[in-house]
């Protein structure tokens, strides 16, 4: 190297050159020379061990020096290290935004930072030295003694929520999240970060005051719903006051209810419904107006009447209270109102609780959909009491119409008895002579108009008067009854058969001409004569005939009197003949 000797000026140099040269194996050159070579020598060995030693435990104090100051440079740096981080675990904690403490395992507080200290609105220095169950609330003691427990401090970690106790009484809660800090394995202090929860409870008790105001809301409304639905579904009166009084007490609790109805053309104001400490009253009515009531004023002011608590406000009340039986707490008193027209009060009253104005607020609306639910069903009422008016006006409308059927059915049995007399004969039944000429004359025009044929046939009962004579008249009449019988079932239904007069009876035979209307002339004629009268031995004949004459239109005549006039000829011809034989005109 620049500037360096072979020669060591300083004997520690020189010996630590040596003591180097030795360790390394070197040997010293030493001059030899006889006898003082081997005293030398010696001297020489004797001295190279000495600087052999001596290098050596030099070179180990040297190293021993490098060695330690390597590790105090080391020691330095982690001292620094520590420091620095020390300063920046306590500006960490300084800093942070949660409250830190330290507390032995008695409670006793050793540390606090500054978040807490300003948590709890005072200084740290006035928290330390003081026991963990001062600054706790008495509520809280038993969660943080079974933290600080030898079963406690057995756990790692703890997380509690706690209220502290602050500045002038003024209480945090706060949640803290504890460890333990141990030493050889054994705790001997417990640490706790807080965390200040108070914003956090207020925000939770909002939303639980805000979810039970929802909840009630919600219970209100349906509650009011059900109200809505009972307006349109349910039309007694009875039952709908019912319905109205269990959604009241299912939203209000009520211990008094009641309903009055106003009827204005009466002059009276009628309780319906009326329920005392849960009892049910009578109903009953009172004269309107008075002048006082609470119930009267609702309905002449129409509007609605709140008193919160009757030992206050009573004395502010518009009107003198009325009172039926013990003096309420508190009332509520809502009109019901019908398109401007008061037909009602709804009252709700309470011994126990004071009403609130969302109280007022509910029964108001109650009150609108009851109004309307209450008309309907009086209208209701009203309309049943005219509908069964209305259907005992008509039962006995239809009792009347029944009896008048009756006598019209009685007398068109009359009248066409009547009718029938007037053209029947009595003792026979038959036609007589009057209806006998007008349906001929019908008959003959008939048979005119379409070019028909029709025959009259006269019939005589031979020798009747000598048998009526003799018999008497009952006797006569049986026998022209027999007579008129044996007609009516020689001809058709359609012929007609009727009673000439005495003794005599006519057949219209429709349709028929001359041939037909002898066939059916002599089958009567037969029929009378084989007839067993009684006593018709006592005739000149011996028996009861008769004499049949025939006439046919156009065949013999034209006109009725013409046709009438050739069958009655021909019935005298078969008289003055012998009787009981059938003669043509």
């Amino acid at each position: 190297m620049p500037g360096a000797t072979t020669g060591c000026t300083h004997p520690f140099s020189y010996l630590v050159a040596v003591a180097g040269y030795a360790a390394s194996g070197g040997v010293l050159a030493m001059p030899v020379e006889g006898p003082l070579f081997a005293t030398q020598r010696q001297m020489s060995m004797a001295l190279f061990m000495t600087l052999t030693i001596l290098g050596a435990l030099i070179f180990v104090v040297l190293a021993t020096a490098m060695a330690n100051r390597s590790l105090s440079r080391k020691v330095r740096a982690t001292i620094r290290d520590l420091s620095e981080s020390e300063a920046k675990y306590r500006q960490l904690i300084e800093n942070s935004s949660d409250g830190m403490f330290v507390a032995g395992l008695d409670g006793t507080i050793t540390y606090v930072n500054e978040p807490l200290a300003a948590m709890l609105e005072c200084g740290a220095h006035e928290l330390v030295g003081r026991r963990l169950f001062e600054v706790v609330a008495d509520t809280c003691h038993d969660e943080v003694a079974a933290a600080l427990s030898p079963g406690g401090t057995s756990r790692d970690c703890h997380m509690l929520d706690v209220e502290l106790a602050g500045h002038d009484g003024r209480s945090v809660f706060c949640q803290i999240n504890t460890s333990v800090i141990r030493k050889e394995g054994a705790p001997v202090a417990v640490q706790g970060v807080v965390r200040d929860m108070t914003q956090r409870r207020r925000l939770e008790e909002e939303l639980r005051r805000q979810t039970e105001d929802a909840r009630r809301f919600a219970a209100e409304m349906m509650s009011i719903y059900r109200v809505g639905v009972a307006t349109t579904s349910v039309l007694d009166l009875s039952a709908l006051l019912e319905v109205m009084y269990e959604q009241v007490a299912a939203i209000i609790g009520n211990e008094s209810f009641y309903v009055a109805l106003f009827d204005e053309q009466a002059s009276e104001i009628r309780f319906e419904i009326l329920v005392d400490h849960g009892v049910r009253v009578a109903s009953f009515t009172r004269p309107y107006p008075t002048g006082k009531g609470l119930t009267e004023w609702v309905i002449r002011s129409g509007k609605p009447l709140f008193i919160r608590d009757s030992s206050v406000d009573l004395e502010n009340v518009p009107t003198e209270a009325i009172m039926l039986g013990d003096k309420p707490l508190s009332v509520i008193a809502v009109p019901l109102s019908v398109q401007g027209r008061v037909i009602g009060v709804i009252s709700v009253q309470s011994y126990t609780q004071r009403f609130e104005e969302d109280h007022v607020r509910i029964m108001c609306t109650i009150g609108t959909q009851a109004a309307i639910a209450i008309e309907n069903a009086r209208l209701y009422r009203e309309l049943m009491a005219k509908n069964e008016l209305l259907e005992k006006s008509e039962a006995e409308l239809r009792r009347v119409n029944a009896r008048l059927d009756r006598q019209l059915d009685e007398v068109t049995r009359l009248h066409r008895m009547a009718e029938r007399l007037a053209i029947t004969d009595s003792v026979t039944g038959l036609y007589n002579h009057r209806h006998f000429q007008e349906r001929l004359t019908e008959e003959l025009a008939r048979c005119e108009r379409y070019g028909r044929y029709l025959s009259l046939l006269m019939v005589d009962i031979d020798d009747f008067k000598q048998y009526n004579d003799v018999l008497g008249h009952p006797a006569g009449d049986a026998a022209l009854k027999a007579v008129a019988r044996l007609l009516a079932r020689s001809v058709r239904s359609t012929d007609v058969v009727a009673r000439y007069g005495g003794e005599e009876f006519v057949v219209i035979l429709l349709e028929a001409q001359k041939a037909q209307a002898l066939k059916v002339a002599e089958k009567i004629r037969a029929r009378i004569e084989a007839y067993p009268f009684p006593n018709e031995d006592q005739t000149p004949s011996g028996r009861i005939t008769v004499t049949v004459g025939i006439a046919t239109y156009p065949t013999n005549a034209r006109t009725k009197k013409d046709l009438i006039y050739l069958a009655d000829m021909a019935c005298y011809r078969g008289k003055r003949e012998g009787r009981n034989r059938v003669i043509e005109a």
